[in-house]
């Protein structure tokens, strides 16, 4: 399945945390997927920094939690939880 790129938190791709939050949106352009990757113990000051995610190929996210994998073939907008088994779980934001 070719995916894209992804915009992930740097909690995720640098200091090794796993995903808590998954969501997709519209992609900016032909090269994003549209998903967007946190580990959820980001605060609202750390996101609004752009400093603080970059984009990276979707088999690196992969690499890091194959647990996303199963999820990156879901339609644009979905947003996904980490719940208390380890899996996740849908969840209902106002994503468009």
């Amino acid at each position: 399945m070719k995916v894209g790129y992804i915009i992930a938190s740097r909690e995720v791709t640098e200091k090794g945390k796993p995903v808590g939050y998954i969501y997709r949106e519209a992609p900016d352009n032909e090269n994003d997927s549209g998903w967007r990757v946190f580990s959820g113990e980001e605060t609202q000051e750390y996101a609004d920094d752009p400093a603080n995610f970059a984009m990276y190929n979707a088999s690196t996210i992969v690499d890091l939690d194959p647990s996303v994998r199963v999820l990156l073939g879901e339609e644009a907008p979905v947003a996904f939880e980490r719940d208390e088994s380890g899996g996740f779980t849908k969840v209902d934001d106002e994503l468009e």
